[in-house]
């Protein structure tokens, strides 16, 4: 029922003709309300479905997460509309998850499955449009929990990147160098060096070319107080010219990017998360429309089970708001 109203939400909003499309709405009204009732026949079977399939097997679903994204506009007080939608149906161990997230605009299902290790790092991840097989990628890891090899392949177009990794420790410094060698269709493109100093921030990468001696050009960083990058520095050794480039997000006060909790006693029902999403954007309002933050991500959580992101955006003044949340089967 839940997804049913979901898919119901998001149709109307499809179906709400702008100026520019008055004339042929009515044309593609059937199309849709087609599309409605596939969606709802999937949706029915997925909400209901203790297993999962992922490749020839079959899973037991220990939790489901589902996540709705809107976006919020702000007049008086907050008004959300919902852009998006996915739900994770997941292992009880959290070694294998579904994602599905149907898109109205070419009336497919998408659907990506992540296998991952004993440590939780992804090692597999398979992406469907539909039934057909879209890409595969794969990660491999040393002991350290370094990734030593990256695959990734494309069904459709056929072409594979594939990209190998090594790594050495200057004993004097301390310094990590992670060499990459990139194969595209199995044949080598270029290699990349980036240095770590001893807090694993990464301070320099140089990009040489396909025989691993010519350099093409050498980027270094600047970090703001935030931990992220505020300038880029690249030289370029065939022309002997070096550019800077200013980061705007190592530029931002590191309070702009917080996770807090809830911060209200009302028990969160997924049924009426919008009301109460409006209720917390206005009673942090003040922490939103924040003028020391133009760029800034917000984490509210309650426990596990449920998160509440709030974000900057580029459109408009409008912001971006994910509700997360997580049920037991």
């Amino acid at each position: 029922m839940l997804l049913k109203k979901i898919a119901a939400y998001q149709l109307l909003i499809y179906f709400v003709p702008s100026p520019e499309n008055e004339a042929e709405k009515g044309c593609s009204i059937m199309k849709k309300i087609i599309a409605l009732l596939v969606l709802v026949t999937i949706t029915q079977h997925l909400y209901a479905q203790p297993t999962f399939k992922a490749g020839w097997n079959n899973y037991q679903t220990g939790y489901i997460i589902r996540d709705f994204i809107y976006t919020a506009t702000y007049a008086d007080s907050f008004r959300l509309f919902l852009t998006d939608s996915a739900v994770t149906f997941a292992t009880p161990d959290s070694m294998v998850t579904e994602t599905l997230n149907y898109r109205l605009h070419d009336n497919a299902v998408y659907k990506v499955i992540n296998y991952f290790t004993i440590k939780k790092q992804l090692a597999k991840c398979e992406e469907y449009k539909d039934d057909n097989l879209q890409q595969v990628s794969e990660w491999k890891y040393d002991d350290k929990g370094r990734k030593t090899y990256y695959l990734d392949d494309n069904k459709v177009s056929g072409n594979s990147n594939k990209n190998n990794y090594d790594y050495t420790t200057d004993k004097k410094t301390g310094e990590t160098i992670a060499t990459e060698s990139n194969y595209f269709n199995g044949k080598i493109r270029f290699y990349t060096k980036s240095y770590y100093d001893k807090n694993n921030v990464k301070t320099k990468e140089v990009r040489l070319n396909d025989n691993n001696k010519d350099i093409i050009h050498v980027e270094s960083y600047v970090y703001g107080d935030n931990g992220r990058v505020k300038e880029r520095s690249v030289y370029f050794p065939e022309f002997k010219v070096t550019k800077k480039y200013e980061e705007r997000e190592g530029l931002v006060p590191a309070t702009c990017f917080r996770v807090m909790p809830m911060g209200v006693s009302e028990k969160i029902n997924i049924h009426t998360r919008v009301s109460f999403m409006k209720k917390l954007l206005n009673a942090k309002s003040a922490l939103i429309f924040d003028k020391a933050c133009d760029d800034f991500e917000y984490r509210f959580q309650s426990g596990s089970y449920c998160e509440i992101t709030v974000a900057s955006t580029k459109v408009n003044n409008t912001k971006r708001v994910i509700f997360r949340y997580k049920e037991k089967v």
